[in-house]
């Protein structure tokens, strides 16, 4: 087959990847994107600007840079780009308060030479600045600065020397701004903390193996002469990033009717990793994930615990002690993804979607990709994609028995105990 002939669906697998193709962000709507970034980045560094002596950096942060971005669920909806606005300046010479006005006028004034219609709005932490309505996307800025000895430090006072000792992990941390930190408006060494790159990495580091070798496919595919490091990242998808991409829009259609209580990204992304074992296909990414992804949730104290990956200290399931609610929802949401994707991949035909999965991965959605992608004329070549070149029906058996052993025993992981030799001090 040549580059440029029509692909047929033949697995569950082609049919999975079609979908998780078509929730991507467009290409031309991320390269938009891109070109925005660069232009607010280029605007703070210019000659005249009040922040060009503080070296300012643009760099993006979250589902962009992790590649997991999914389609809003409605064209009434935006792509949420985030962005991180790092500053080279000391705490001691500068205050959040300070330092987040100064990016916002900087900002205010980008709007206003850009003849934006729409002023930039403060939030919490960051400014976001919002485009006309063809864009279908903002942008959040989040003003940082430097910090990765202070995060280093913690790390070590908390007990996780060894991640600490980890550069990849830890040292590209920052400082962030916050208006509800009681120091927010005062001189202080002591700042929120945040590393978006640093679990980037970690994230990279969970698919290390399939990164590369869908690197190396896609020089061959492409017939062009690079190494793995010269291809950048955006350019190939992993089963990881595609089964992401699944599980985020099967919980925005499942929770379409109650956006606010639905179980946060972060979580989902942090949980799916943790489980996944570099499968080469999605179905066998999914199966890993959705039979052990719950067991990465600790107990601590009687409190479920989600530990941020390159922060074990910080807990990304803290709402949920004060609004047991969101706990329930994460349950009721895996029970559904789990039910649905097993049902689908119990299933001779590919293009045989039970009505839940439709249902809860967009009817429109499915019926149009089931209709770009018709089934290969050869017999036998839609079975079920269980587990590329293993038994199917050992498989499922195995995927059964997993579940019901995490219903029986419930989530026991302790993934993050201290190593030996950690102290707190």
């Amino acid at each position: 087959m040549t580059r440029h002939e029509r692909r047929f669906a033949r697995t569950h697998d082609d049919f999975l990847e079609d979908i998780a193709a078509a929730l991507d962000i467009p290409p031309s709507r991320l390269d938009e994107a891109k070109e925005r970034y660069e232009s607010i980045g280029a605007w703070l560094d210019r000659d005249g600007s009040s922040l060009s002596g503080l070296t300012p950096a643009i760099s993006p942060q979250g589902s962009i840079l992790l590649g997991t971005v999914i389609r809003p669920l409605t064209d009434r909806e935006e792509y949420d780009i985030d962005l991180v606005c790092q500053l080279s300046v000391a705490k001691s010479a500068v205050t959040q308060k300070q330092l987040k006005e100064a990016v916002g006028r900087e900002v205010a004034l980008y709007a206003e030479a850009h003849n934006m219609s729409n002023a930039p709005k403060e939030g919490r932490r960051c400014w976001t600045l919002v485009y006309a309505k063809d864009a279908q996307f903002h942008m959040d800025i989040l003003p940082g600065i430097p910090d990765a000895q202070s995060y280093q430090f913690m790390l070590r006072a908390h007990g996780y020397g060894q991640l600490a000792a980890d550069r990849p992990l830890s040292g590209q941390a920052i400082a962030i701004t916050d208006s509800a930190h009681p120091h927010y408006a005062h001189y202080s060494d002591d700042w929120p903390q945040s590393n978006p790159h640093g679990y980037a990495a970690w994230f990279r580091g969970r698919m290390s193996m399939q990164l590369s070798a869908r690197k190396r496919a896609y020089a061959e595919w492409e017939r062009i002469t690079a190494s793995v490091d010269e291809i950048p990242d955006h350019k190939v998808k992993t089963p990881l990033q595609r089964a992401v991409q699944l599980l985020k829009r099967h919980r925005d259609c499942t929770f379409s009717d109650d956006p606010d209580h639905k179980p946060i990204s972060i979580i989902i992304t942090t949980l799916a990793a943790h489980a996944y074992n570099e499968e080469p296909t999605i179905s066998g990414a999914l199966q890993s994930i959705l039979t052990g992804m719950d067991r990465f949730i600790e107990d601590r104290n009687g409190h479920a615990w989600i530990s941020n990956p390159v922060n074990p200290a910080e807990n990304f399931a803290d709402k949920w002690a004060e609004e047991p609610q969101k706990q329930q929802n994460f349950d009721k949401w895996l029970a559904h993804a789990r039910h649905d994707f097993a049902t689908y991949l119990r299933v001779h035909s590919f293009d045989s979607v039970p009505d839940d999965l439709k249902r809860h991965l967009g009817v429109g959605l499915v019926e149009r990709t089931l209709a770009a992608t018709p089934p290969a004329a050869a017999a036998g070549l839609a079975a079920p994609a269980v587990a590329l070149g293993a038994n199917t029906d050992h498989e499922s058996r195995r995927a059964e028995a997993a579940v019901r052993d995490i219903q029986r025993e419930g989530a026991t992981s302790k993934p993050w105990a201290k190593q030996k030799g950690d102290k707190a001090s």
